[in-house]
């Protein structure tokens, strides 16, 4: 467009703009179910005895990597949770809940507490699940906002 457009380049680009918005954005259920068992493994693998924190540690990374690779081709693009301005605070604090969850791992496993990383890992599931429908929302709120 130029700096002065004539009415059919700004319709062209309202367009090309609203085709960009995703729409309605369904997506299966257990792309939750895999996303929240990727992250209670990653929380929970904090509190493991060393040969298996590490091993966890890199199945949890490798299973987050291969989520990525999935919505890349189911959708044909990939959003990071930082990017929008309001849908960044939520991937925060979600960021924050499953750090606190790993530090309350990994001192369940100094202090000896052996079903630690059960506990912390069940709710760093619930938590990943919880997290990723609230930034989901936000993002789809934002995202509608700009477009209209």
């Amino acid at each position: 467009m130029t700096n002065q457009p004539d009415p059919r380049e700004a319709l062209d680009a309202i367009a090309n703009a609203r085709q960009a918005v995703p729409g309605e954005m369904k997506y299966p259920f257990s792309y939750d179910i895999a996303y929240g068992l990727c992250c209670g493994l990653l929380v929970a693998g904090q509190g493991l005895p060393t040969p298996w924190s590490a091993l966890v540690l890199v199945v949890s990374i490798v299973g987050l990597v291969g989520l990525i690779h999935w919505w890349k081709q189911k959708y044909g693009w990939w959003v990071s949770g930082y990017s929008p301005k309001r849908a960044r605070w939520a991937a925060i604090g979600l960021a924050v809940v499953l750090i606190g969850l790993m530090g309350l791992s990994l001192w369940g496993k100094t202090a000896g507490i052996a079903w630690t990383p059960l506990a912390t890992g069940a709710a760093g599931f619930v938590a990943a699940i919880v997290g990723g429908r609230i930034w989901m929302a936000v993002w789809k709120r934002e995202l509608a906002e700009t477009a209209g």
